[in-house]
């Protein structure tokens, strides 16, 4: 069975190609468009502009989708289309271009997807896991074991949305969170902290200085708080000229990485977290796994 699962995010839309044999996928490097749908008008709507580069990338998608194969097309929107008035209608529309089974995630289920796919395959320990995941739009964190996810929560913080914050000052993104954060009820032996989604895999790629990205070599990186500190101080007063040429920073995720390091130094600063554990793996291979307990493959 060939399944494609596409993440429409907040600063890029992502797809991941791959076919289920022998009770295991078997997956194909995961594409990416930058399409910053995050950056909405000043009343909360999905502009032309970004309306139009997220259908193009669609389009690119569905030839991606159809030249593979693929049987099962899941299309996941995040922060960005949920949060918009105009967002239900972006989907029509993506539906429309792009031929796949679209939902607009909630928090709680972008929370939970990032668990399964991330932290799956730590479970076997019998440990809890906490999971953090910041996005473009938003930032979920979620609690588990390998009974279940048993706590998720959704933050309206994301390196997209706190851009212009965090450009207002060293700290300015850390002052706005560091109070955002809820009491994280562990329920039970404790494993690790895992990180996901594209400013804490940037974070890893800059820290191993990755001339090319190495999903390998990202997976399970530990990224220390003191490291992410350094890279933040380092970035923060580089020109866009100088961030083009550092190592295992996208020239699409260079104007907001800053922001999101800070969203991450917020969040371990307020749970006194001394390393992440970086995990490639996210909500797309969460909903992989949704795909074969549904026994859609």
């Amino acid at each position: 069975m060939k399944a494609a699962i596409i993440d429409l995010g907040s600063n890029s839309f992502r797809l991941l190609l791959g076919t289920y044999i022998d009770g295991q996928w078997h997956n194909e490097p995961k594409r990416l468009w930058t399409t910053r749908l995050g950056k909405r008008d000043a009343n909360g709507y999905l502009t032309e502009e970004a309306i139009q580069k997220g259908l193009d990338a669609l389009r690119d998608i569905k030839e991606a989708v159809q030249a593979y194969g693929a049987e099962k097309v899941s299309g996941l929107a995040t922060s960005a289309v949920r949060e918009a008035p105009n967002g239900e209608d972006f989907m029509k529309d993506a539906v429309k271009v792009c031929p796949m089974e679209g939902r607009i995630l909630t928090g709680e289920e972008e929370a939970y997807y990032g668990f399964r796919g991330a932290v799956g395959d730590y479970l076997g320990d019998e440990k809890h896991y906490a999971l953090i995941d910041v996005g473009g739009g938003s930032t979920e964190l979620a609690l588990g074991d390998i009974h279940e996810v048993y706590w998720r929560r959704s933050y309206p913080v994301g390196a997209v949305r706190l851009q212009a914050i965090a450009e207002e000052g060293p700290q300015a993104v850390w002052e706005e969170t560091r109070f955002l954060w809820d009491p994280m009820p562990i329920a039970g032996p404790f494993g690790e902290y895992i990180g996901i989604g594209g400013t804490i895999t940037t974070l890893a790629a800059i820290h191993l200085k990755l001339n090319a990205y190495n999903p390998m070599k990202v997976q399970g990186h530990r990224l220390t708080r003191e490291a992410i500190e350094g890279m933040v101080m380092e970035l923060r007063y580089m020109t866009a000229e100088e961030r083009s040429h550092v190592p295992g920073l996208p020239a699409g995720r260079a104007d907001i990485i800053v922001a999101g390091a800070e969203i991450v130094t917020s969040f371990m600063d307020a749970y006194d977290i001394g390393y992440l554990v970086v995990s490639d793996r996210d909500g797309m291979e969460g909903m992989q796994a949704e795909l074969v307990a549904n026994k859609h493959v």
